[in-house]
């Protein structure tokens, strides 16, 4: 490289011999580091451009490369001169750690104006979001949702949005549209509520009176029932008195017509528990004829349903291998129609390519 040669962003070095005894003499590479900051540092960075930005980066770029050719040139050194190792690689690591918070410092307004651009990207995102957001807020009742929609109409879409205007114009009218749908439907329901709640509380007051015509009522009719009550206590009692009396009586003829009842009820209870061990008897006889007999039709049942089963299965068997025998003689059929027309050579790709009905080739 040619000393003192510097082209826009580009940064001269010495040439081999110079930096050779620059990194031989202690601290010898600080003049060249020096007039490196000063040449990057004298730059004036420029971030409103595109044009501009690039210069950043390629001054950047340049610190970084100058950075890389002279610990090039340094580990040539101590490949050359062993002994000089440790005077090297202090400069090397002086120069990697200047020349890296040079490039940092040049980058950094570059830096800064990314940082600020994406702040503000995401600023102007994060109000559209809220916009956005505002459509999905629960709202306890319209007027919660006339004072939304008032605040998204008093945003003002002007020049903070930046490119992002018409993104948040259309979210806006978007979010407006839905809200005022939303609106018209919530007070639509209110004044169907009121209604309910008007016709509720008309509802309840004829009910209340209702209530106090029936109390009125209700006290009339226990007032009549308790003096119709005391009435027939009084009544009551005189028939008791009747009835003790006639009861007395009848039942002291009930006890004579029940004794001779028990007497003549003793005979025909015996009567009657002979007879009915004789027609148990006979019961019993006929039970035990008619389970024989009904045990020889069963046994005749069985024996028939048996031979009708071996018959059924017969006949399906035969009738599943007939229908097997033409579900064959079809599927050869129709394989022969295919086979018939192609030529005997074009009947493996035939086959390949599927066009035989009912033959898959498995690969």
């Amino acid at each position: 490289m040619n000393e003192d040669i510097e082209i826009g962003t580009a940064i001269a070095l010495p040439e081999a011999t110079s930096l050779e005894a620059m990194f031989r003499r202690d601290e010898g590479l600080d003049p060249l580091i020096a007039r490196i900051e000063e040449q990057v540092r004298a730059y004036v960075p420029d971030v409103s451009t595109r044009k501009g930005r690039d210069a950043i980066k390629s001054l950047a770029y340049n610190v970084a490369r100058s950075k890389t050719a002279l610990d090039d040139a340094g580990k040539k050194l101590n490949e050359d001169a062993r002994a000089q190792i440790a005077i090297v690689d202090a400069a090397r690591r002086k120069l990697r750690d200047r020349l890296d918070a040079l490039r940092d410092e040049a980058r950094r307004p570059l830096d800064d104006w990314e940082a600020a651009e994406e702040a503000r990207i995401e600023g102007i995102k994060t109000r559209i979001r809220r916009i956005e957001e505002s459509v999905h807020r629960p709202l306890a009742a319209s007027t919660e949702c006339a004072e939304l929609i008032a605040r998204i109409e008093a945003v003002a879409l002007d020049d903070s949005f930046d490119e992002f205007l018409p993104i948040a114009a259309k979210v806006k009218d978007a979010a407006l549209h839905s809200l005022r749908a939303t609106l018209a439907d919530m007070r639509e329901r209110e004044a169907e509520q009121a209604e309910l709640a008007r016709l509720r509380a008309e509802a309840e007051a004829r009910a209340e009176e209702d209530r106090k015509r029936r109390e009125a009522e209700e006290a009339d009719a226990r007032r009549i029932a308790a003096e119709k009550a005391e009435a027939e206590r009084l009544a009551q009692i005189e028939r008791e008195k009747q009835e003790a009396a006639e009861r007395a009586a009848r039942q002291a003829e009930a006890r004579v017509r029940e004794e001779a009842a028990r007497i003549q009820r003793e005979a025909d209870e015996r009567a009657e528990a002979e007879r009915r061990a004789a027609a148990e008897r006979e019961a019993e006889l006929q039970r035990q004829v008619e389970a024989e007999k009904a045990r020889a039709e069963f046994a005749v049942n069985e024996e028939r349903n048996r031979q009708a089963r071996i018959r059924a299965a017969e006949e399906e068997a035969r009738a599943k291998r007939e229908a097997d025998a033409a579900h064959r003689s079809r599927i050869l059929s129709e394989i022969r129609e295919a086979l018939a027309p192609i030529h005997r050579e074009a009947i493996p790709q035939a086959l390949m390519d599927g066009r035989i009905p009912n033959v898959m080739v498995m690969v």
